[in-house]
C-alpha cells in the first residue's frame, strides 16, 4: 500500500531512518496492510501492529499488541523457528524513539515490534511460480513439512472449531458477507451458484465432516497458507501464520491444503496445484482429501475475493491500486464459481493479438474461469535467455531475443510445454502474439493430434487504446513484456490475419470494454465447442 510519508505516525516515520536501528542497513522499506506496518531494514524485518479493532481482531490497546506480538513469535516458531527472533519494546527518550530488548521500569514504552530475520524474496513460492521456476520436488518438501506439522499440531479445540455446526455457520456467514460484493466484484449468477453449492455440499457431506474431527484431521494450523508465505531456502520456511484469531487457524488440514492449492490455481499453475495436493495426500494417507477440496477451495477463494473487494473500496488506497484489487477480487470469485460448478473438460485455447491488445489480461481471466494452465511466450522467451522476467532486453526488434531464430526457439519450447500440459489431462491457455500462420498451424495440429477441442481468441483494441496501454505499462515498470510502441507498430505491419483457422475454432474479442464481459463471451464460445466435441 502506497502512502505519503507525512501521513504516517511519528514512530513509523522515525523507523524509516537508517540511524534508528542498532545494526547496519543501507535503506529502509515500508510495507503495510490494514492491520500492520512492516519495515525491512538490512538483514532484519520489524513488524508493528496498528492500533485497530475489528470483529475478528483486537489490537486496540498496547497490552493487546504486546500479547499478540508474543503469540506471533510462539505460533510462527512452529514452522519458522530461525526467522522469528524476538519481541522488542520501543521506548521514547527525549522525543526520540529507540528499540530495547529489556526495557527498565522507568522506560516509557510506546509500542512493541516483532523482530524477524529477513528472508530472500526471490525464493518466495509465488515469485518462483510467476517466473516459471517452481519445481515439483520443492512442493514435495513443502508437503512433507506440512504433513509433519499437522501430525504434531494441537487438537484439543478440534470439536469446537471443526464441528459440522461450526462449519455450517461459517459457510452461512461467508455467503452473507458476499452480498455487498454483488454488482461490484461478484456477478449475481456466480453468487447464486456458490451459495447453492455450499448448501448442497454440506447436506451431502455432513457425516464426513463429523468423521474428520474423530479422525484427528482438525488441527491448530497456519491459517493463511498461501504461496507468498513460503520461502524455498535450503530448508523451506513457512511463515506469517495467523496469531490474532484462534478460529482462523484451527481447521481441517484439508482446508489449509485447499488454500495453497487455490492460490496455485490463481497463479495459473493448476498442474502444480494438483501435484502438491497429491504429494500431501501420499504423505498423510488421507483418502478423503480430494472429496473436501471443492468446498474448501471455494470457501478460501471467496475469502480472498472479499479481502480484495474491501481493499478496492478503501479511500486511502491510491486509485490504481484500488483498480488492481478489484481485478484480483473478480478473479478470485471466478475461481470460486468454477470450483462450485466443477472443472471444464480440457481444451487448447490460443489467446493471440498484437502487443497492448489486452491478451494477457484476458488469458488470466480465462485461466480462473476455465481452470486451465497458462503458458506465456514472454515468460518462456526470458527463461530461454536466462534473464529475470522483469529485466528488459536491450535488443532491437528483429534482433537478439526478438530475432527470427529466437522467435522460432521460443514458439518451439512453448509448443513442447503446451503438449506436456495437455497430456496431463489439463486444458491449456497459450498467451502469445502468433503473428505467423506457421506457428498457429503447429498449435492447431497439436490439438488435432491429441483429439482436443481448439479455440483461437484474437484480442483487438483501437490504436489509441493500445498506445495508451503500452505507455502506461512502461511507466509502471515491473512487467514481463518488453513491448513498446515501436514493437507494436512493427507487429501491426507483420501480423497475418487468422484466415487459415476455421471460423468454428476462432473468435475475436474487443478488449476496450469490460474485460470480464469479453472473457465471459469467450467461455461461452468454448462451451459451445466443448458441447460439439462432447
Amino acid at each position: 500500500m502506497t502512502v505519503a510519508i507525512e501521513s504516517l505516525p511519528p514512530l513509523i516515520r522515525a523507523m524509516l531512518r537508517v540511524d534508528f536501528y542498532p545494526h547496519p542497513c543501507g535503506s529502509v522499506e515500508l510495507r503495510q496492510t490494514h492491520i500492520s506496518y512492516v519495515l525491512l531494514a538490512g538483514d532484519f524485518v520489524y513488524k508493528i501492529k496498528k492500533p485497530v479493532r475489528f470483529s475478528f481482531l483486537d489490537y486496540s490497546t498496547l497490552d493487546q499488541r504486546r500479547l499478540f506480538c508474543g503469540e506471533e513469535i510462539r505460533l510462527n516458531r512452529r514452522l519458522a523457528p530461525a526467522v522469528y527472533l524476538d519481541v522488542l519494546a520501543i521506548v521514547r527518550e527525549h522525543e526520540r524513539f529507540g528499540l530495547k530488548h529489556r526495557p527498565g521500569d522507568r522506560d516509557e514504552i510506546v509500542e512493541y515490534a516483532v523482530k524477524m530475520r529477513r528472508l530472500p524474496e526471490e525464493l518466495f513460492l509465488d515469485r518462483l511460480v510467476r517466473e516459471g521456476k517452481a519445481r515439483r520436488e520443492t512442493l514435495d518438501r513443502v508437503a512433507g513439512i506440512l504433513a509433519e506439522f499437522y501430525a504434531a499440531a494441537a487438537t484439543d479445540r478440534a470439536s469446537l472449531y471443526g464441528s459440522p455446526e461450526r462449519i455450517r455457520a461459517n459457510l452461512e456467514r461467508n455467503v452473507t458477507e458476499l452480498e455487498p460484493c454483488i454488482g461490484e466484484t461478484l456477478d449475481l449468477d456466480e453468487f447464486r451458484h456458490i451459495r447453492d453449492f455450499h448448501v448442497d455440499f454440506f447436506t451431502r457431506n455432513r457425516a464426513l465432516l463429523e468423521t474428520r474431527v474423530r479422525d484427528g484431521r482438525v488441527r491448530e494450523g497456519h491459517g493463511d497458507l498461501r504461496a507468498e508465505h513460503i520461502c524455498l531456502e535450503r530448508d523451506p520456511v513457512i511463515f506469517d501464520c495467523i496469531e490474532f484469531n484462534e478460529e482462523f487457524r484451527y481447521c481441517d488440514a484439508a482446508s489449509e491444503i485447499a488454500f495453497l492449492s487455490m492460490d496455485l490455481d490463481y497463479l495459473g499453475v493448476p498442474i502444480l496445484s494438483d501435484y502438491f495436493v497429491g504429494s500431501f495426500r501420499k504423505s498423510t494417507h488421507d483418502p478423503d482429501l480430494s472429496s473436501l477440496l471443492p468446498l474448501y477451495k471455494t470457501y478460501r477463494a471467496c475469502v480472498r475475493g472479499k479481502v480484495e473487494t474491501l481493499k478496492s473500496g478503501e479511500p486511502e488506497v491510491p486509485g490504481e491500486e484500488r483498480k488492481e484489487a478489484q481485478a484480483r477480487a473478480r478473479r478470485y470469485f471466478h475461481l470460486a464459481h468454477r470450483y462450485a460448478l466443477g472443472p471444464l473438460p480440457p481444451a487448447l485455447m490460443v489467446v493471440c493479438g498484437l502487443a497492448g491488445s489486452g491478451k494477457s489480461t484476458i488469458a488470466r481471466i480465462l485461466g480462473a474461469r476455465a481452470g486451465y494452465q497458462i503458458l506465456n511466450s514472454d515468460v518462456v522467451r526470458k527463461q530461454l535467455a536466462g534473464i529475470a522476467l522483469t529485466d528488459h532486453a536491450p535488443d532491437e526488434y528483429g534482433q537478439g531475443l526478438y530475432s527470427q531464430a529466437f522467435n522460432a526457439l521460443t514458439y518451439d519450447r512453448l509448443l513442447e510445454e503446451t503438449e506436456e500440459c495437455l497430456k496431463t489431462g489439463k486444458g491449456a491457455i497459450v498467451d502469445a502474439t502468433f503473428k505467423d500462420p506457421h506457428h498457429r498451424r503447429q498449435f492447431a495440429a497439436l490439438a488435432s493430434r491429441l483429439s482436443l477441442p481448439l479455440l483461437f481468441v484474437e484480442c483487438r483494441a483501437s490504436e489509441e487504446k493500445t498506445l495508451e496501454r503500452l505507455r502506461r505499462r512502461r511507466q509502471r515498470g515491473g512487467e514481463v513484456s518488453d513491448a513498446t510502441v515501436e514493437i507494436y507498430l512493427r507487429q501491426r505491419s507483420e501480423f497475418v490475419p487468422l484466415t487459415e483457422i476455421p471460423d468454428a475454432n476462432r473468435t475475436v474479442v474487443d478488449t476496450e470494454g469490460y474485460p470480464e464481459e469479453a472473457a465471459a463471451r469467450v467461455i461461452d464460445a468454448l462451451r459451445d465447442i466443448l458441447a460439439v466435441s462432447g
